[in-house]
């Protein structure tokens, strides 16, 4: 934590995820508060979403959620064994003790406070971006990597937001976090690699006859 990485990830998310902060813009506040519902229930209504618009028969679509959420109960199991390894701090912890890092480049805030509630356990690997790429990854293995995607929030009702690519879908989910102050971008790079590891685990370890183009799609482009 006395990198310059970690003090350039760490600013990164203290200006950006302050709950007033100037840096943020409206858009991505709407992201930080649409993305905060249990990140594993919206994946589960886009996959759902998904189904009925290509028309999905039961034993595909009996395959693809029993695949995605396998995903999700080893990608928690992996996250949460990565948080406790690692212990690294919360963004609130870590802003309002900057100065006790030993580093220059970071200046303590005692009074920073986040947009969002942050949640009681450590903050690396981040969750959102675990669980996101995970189901980006297996999402785009039955379906494909691009096309139209809406999605819609618990949080915010009425609120749509568009996507091109579930991949795109995992990009905002990941960086909402930040805009949320609740992780910095080191949380949600590790993330991502963790969610893209565990969801091409479980596709190959899938028994479908269509395993092969389904892994295969997953492995394009980091997992999604």
């Amino acid at each position: 934590m006395t990198s310059q990485a970690y003090a350039n990830a760490l600013n990164e998310v203290k200006r950006l995820g302050q709950n007033t902060s100037t840096t943020r813009t409206a858009d991505q506040t709407v992201a930080a508060k649409f993305w905060a519902p249990p990140i594993w229930n919206t994946w589960n209504e886009i996959a759902d979403r998904a189904v009925t618009a290509h028309r999905t028969n039961l034993e595909t679509s009996a395959r693809l959620f029993a695949d995605l959420n396998l995903t999700f109960a080893d990608s928690v199991i992996a996250f949460y064994d990565a948080k406790y390894h690692y212990l690294v701090w919360r963004p609130v912890t870590a802003i309002r003790l900057g100065d006790t890092i030993g580093t220059p480049a970071i200046t303590g805030d005692p009074a920073w406070t986040p947009l969002a509630v942050t949640a009681p356990d450590p903050s690396y690997p981040g969750a959102h971006s675990t669980i996101s790429v995970a189901g980006a990854s297996v999402l785009s293995a039955f379906f494909g990597k691009d096309g139209q995607i809406d999605v819609t929030s618990d949080a915010l009702p009425g609120t749509v937001r568009s996507f091109t690519s579930y991949g795109a879908i995992a990009t905002e989910a990941g960086l909402s976090r930040i805009y949320a102050g609740q992780h910095t971008p080191l949380d949600d790079v590790a993330g991502q690699l963790l969610g893209t590891q565990v969801a091409l685990f479980v596709l190959r370890s899938s028994i479908s006859e269509n395993f092969g183009a389904r892994a295969s799609a997953a492995s394009t482009a980091g997992g999604y």
